[in-house]
C-alpha cells in the first residue's frame, strides 16, 4: 500500500486514524497468525496461509484490522478480536 494513503485511513467504528503497527507487537501478531490463533471479531480464523499481512490498529489500541498484500480489510466483521491477544 503507498504510504500516501496511509493517513487517510480511518476506523469504520470510531472514525480514529488508523497506524501501520511495527516492532515488538506486529511480530507477536504475525507469530500468532503463523499459529492460528488470530479470529476476527465474529470467531472466524484468519487464515495462516495468508502472504504479505500486517497489521493496522487505532490511536487508542482498541481496534485492529489486517492489511493483506497492501489492502486494508476495514469491515467491521472483519476487525481483529484483541480480546484474546496478549499484546
Amino acid at each position: 500500500m503507498s504510504n500516501s494513503i496511509l493517513p487517510l485511513l480511518v476506523c469504520p467504528l470510531t472514525k480514529q486514524d488508523l497506524f501501520l503497527l511495527k516492532g515488538e507487537k506486529a511480530k507477536l501478531l504475525t507469530a500468532a497468525l503463523d499459529n492460528g490463533e488470530l479470529r476476527y471479531i465474529d470467531g472466524t480464523k484468519l487464515s495462516s496461509e495468508l502472504d504479505d499481512v500486517q497489521f493496522l490498529i487505532t490511536k487508542n489500541a482498541h481496534h485492529l484490522y489486517s492489511m493483506i498484500s497492501g489492502i486494508p480489510v476495514l469491515l467491521e466483521s472483519r476487525q481483529i478480536d484483541m480480546q484474546s491477544l496478549q499484546i
